[in-house]
């Protein structure tokens, strides 16, 4: 199923499939003329005939995960567009990724495709766009901020206030570091790449960076306690969703607890009481 909705000439395409009964989002963004984000593969049914009228000048893409980047090869043959991405991620688009079986299962497989470095900025007709790293889901993530609207295109920068999982190579220390940086930024509207169109954005990126110190906090004291990393973990989420169980673990809790107690510099060997 497809959504579109218009904000002050940003078109907004939201995605929605399900995943074992539960509802997976993916959005991607036009604005004149340049295409953040080009959703997963596995909505190419929906988002082909959507995106065969529409003036699509360049392809900016925040990460190199399969739900951002599903449609970026289509995209390249049939309309001619160059895609950017971060320079570390340049290589590696053009290679066919090994996903785990619930990613390819979800957002499908995207096709190899030729990319370029992102520029610092990106220059169009009515606006521009600063490219800001912002590591942490990803190395190579990075935000697109738009100074004169109040507009930071966040892929998945920001998703929700309070995450409950992570995947194993999410780096907690980075993710902080991030939303420091872009809470810097004079922002109001978040484009995010799952939750869509956000406003008073700048508040609920501040409420997500409470939310991780907050947690590490508490995961630091017990584990000063002598918890270890999976007691700490069944302390602060009892409850695990479905997602967890389904992907065995990949997804899980636990790996936010683990990146949150390393990057307060405890060893992620620590094991504390059984």
């Amino acid at each position: 199923m497809l959504a579109v909705d218009t904000f002050d000439g940003v078109q907004s395409v939201r995605g929605t499939l399900s995943f074992f009964g539960s509802p997976l989002k993916a959005c991607f963004f036009v604005v004149d003329g340049l295409m953040i984000d080009t959703g997963p593969r596995s909505l190419a049914r929906e988002t082909i005939p959507f995106l065969q009228d529409v003036p699509i000048e360049q392809v900016a893409l925040t990460h190199n995960h399969e739900d951002h980047v599903g449609l970026s090869s289509w995209l390249i043959r049939s309309k001619g567009v160059r895609a950017f991405i971060h320079n570390a991620s340049v290589e590696a688009t053009a290679r066919r990724k090994k996903l785990p079986w619930h990613r390819r299962y979800s957002w499908g497989t995207n096709p190899p495709f030729v990319s370029h470095p992102l520029p610092v900025r990106l220059e169009r007709d009515k606006h521009t766009f600063e490219v800001i790293p912002t590591p942490g889901h990803t190395v190579d993530h990075v935000v697109f901020f738009e100074k004169e609207k109040g507009w930071l295109f966040t892929g998945d920068l920001f998703v929700s206030t309070n995450p409950v999982q992570w995947a194993p190579d999410e780096s907690a220390n980075q993710f902080i570091a991030s939303l420091q940086r872009v809470l810097e930024l004079d922002f109001d509207t978040v484009f995010c790449g799952h939750a869509g169109i956000r406003q008073n954005g700048k508040k609920l990126i501040s409420r997500k960076l409470g939310y991780l110190l907050e947690l590490r906090d508490k995961a630091v004291d017990l584990s000063n306690k002598g918890y270890s990393i999976h007691q700490i973990d069944r302390i602060l989420f009892p409850k695990k969703p479905p997602s967890t169980y389904i992907t065995r673990g990949e997804w899980s809790s636990y790996h936010m607890v683990n990146s949150l107690l390393d990057s307060a510099g405890k060893t992620k060997n620590f094991t504390g009481n059984s």
